[in-house]
């Protein structure tokens, strides 16, 4: 999330595509049989990306049969514009399996390229699992367990499909992140079946993400969150950036009234639709009164007493250890929560980046939008036992924007009680211009009817 309209774009790329692309799948349910040589075939299947409307880019899936192991390639091209200024995002991998049942994951590779971020990560799978990373020219090694993926999993949505599974079936996936060569599952369900002329499968994922399939498990098209869909193509699909609506414009709620100076602001009514507090996220700080929002400054909230009692804190990683931070031993949590936000709001300057960065990298660039201040917030905040979470929402982004965009920041717990605190911003307590709200993945802001109805001055 980004604390202006423009990094709200960004945000949405990298929580968008990132996450999403490098997805391999598989099924820890016991399927009746295994793919047989004979029965795989090379295929090449594109794919357009729509943005709200707009192509914005393609992908790409690709098995090919070589002598002596099969292997998938896959990637993804998005391209579009954000005030004028070009954004490029490319993303590789390859997978190389054993020609011999069951098909055993052997080696592979995969690529990033986004603006501030190149990263090639590559393995070999056999004893041992051992890794070469390089990211912004810094490599590093790991050794790790062999990973336990065929390539069976990787078309374990085929053998699902091509079961003909009834309506409400489910089915539990493996998902195989090519960088971080974490493997993590998920159960999916059956939301339609075939009938008519939509001979097809549709199933949803845990987070709201639709998936179609043909009769024979290939993929016609998923959606994505915020507006992003894939539709299956003949071919590769052919797009020009410069003939796109810019993609800012797509992004951020707008406001039908100015909201003057912020710090000035003592509370904003905002009315959204019955249907949309259905599906809306809303916070606990949030006052919510039959279809309206109303956001105070300085709100907080009461914590849970297993909050308050049973709060888990991480290893302190030793670059947080080194930061000169002024921190006395003898003063309250509440003094040392302020320190720490001004201490991370002056330690970075702030520049857009749609990269994810370790806490590491941020202390060793000194730079980064507001998904950085509150990661390094949280990092200086654990290293103190001090519980704290992170905060996803939207913020107003001045009169002359009109609207509110992506931002992230920082709750506190003092005192038993919830305390919102901006490092990006440098407060110590949110603004009524901080809207705490989520807009699940199967939507979109152009989903949620939002109208500023009142709003009320110190």
């Amino acid at each position: 999330m980004k604390s202006t309209a423009k990094l709200a774009v960004y945000a949405l790329l990298k929580l968008s595509f990132l996450a999403a692309c490098l997805l391999l799948f598989s099924s820890f349910q016991p399927f009746k049989r295994l793919w047989h040589p004979s029965d795989l075939k090379p295929f090449t299947e594109w794919f357009q990306i729509n943005w709200q409307g707009q192509v914005v880019g393609w992908a790409q899936k690709e098995l090919r049969i070589e002598n002596d192991f099969y292997q998938v390639l896959e990637s993804e091209h998005f391209e579009g514009r954000v005030r004028g200024k070009r954004l490029k995002f490319i993303y590789q991998k390859q997978l190389n399996f054993s020609t011999k049942p069951p098909f055993q994951l052997i080696e592979g590779s995969a690529s990033l390229i986004e603006p501030n971020l190149v990263m090639e990560t590559s393995f070999s799978n056999d004893e041992q699992l051992l890794i070469q990373q390089d990211r912004n020219d810094n490599v590093s090694k790991f050794t790790e367990s062999p990973l336990d993926y065929t390539l069976n999993d990787y078309l374990a949505w085929r053998q699902f499909i091509e079961g003909s599974p009834e309506l409400g079936s489910s089915v539990i996936i493996k998902e195989l992140d090519s960088h971080s060569l974490e493997v993590q599952q998920k159960k999916y369900h059956v939301t339609k079946l075939p009938q008519g002329r939509h001979q097809r499968y549709q199933l949803v994922d845990p987070d709201g993400a639709l998936y179609d399939f043909n009769l024979k498990g290939h993929l016609l098209s998923e959606r994505r969150g915020r507006g992003i869909k894939l539709v299956a193509n003949k071919q590769k699909p052919s797009f020009n950036p410069e003939m796109q609506t810019d993609l800012y414009t797509n992004v951020g709620l707008a406001s039908q009234k100015p909201l003057g100076q912020i710090s000035k602001l003592e509370s904003l009514e905002i009315s959204v639709s019955k249907d949309n507090l259905k599906w809306l996220t809303i916070h606990p700080s949030v006052k919510v009164s039959e279809n309206t929002l109303v956001i105070r400054k300085g709100a907080r909230h009461k914590a849970t007493p297993n909050e308050s009692t049973n709060w888990h804190f991480d290893p302190v990683s030793p670059s947080i250890k080194s930061l000169d931070v002024p921190l006395t031993p003898a003063k309250s949590r509440t003094d040392k929560v302020n320190d720490l936000v001004t201490f991370v709001h002056d330690y970075l300057y702030y520049e857009p980046t749609p990269t994810s960065f370790t806490t590491d990298e941020i202390i060793r660039n000194g730079y980064g939008d507001c998904t950085e201040y509150t990661q390094l917030l949280l990092a200086l905040l654990n290293a103190e036992k001090i519980p704290a979470r992170e905060v996803d929402g939207y913020i107003y982004l001045g009169d002359d924007e009109q609207r509110f965009g992506g931002h992230a920041w920082v709750e506190v717990l003092i005192d038993d009680q919830w305390i919102g605190v901006d490092p990006t911003w440098n407060l110590t307590q949110v603004t009524a211009a901080h809207l705490p709200i989520t807009i699940p993945q199967e939507k979109s802001v152009s989903d949620l009817d939002f109208v500023v109805e009142q709003i009320h001055y110190q």
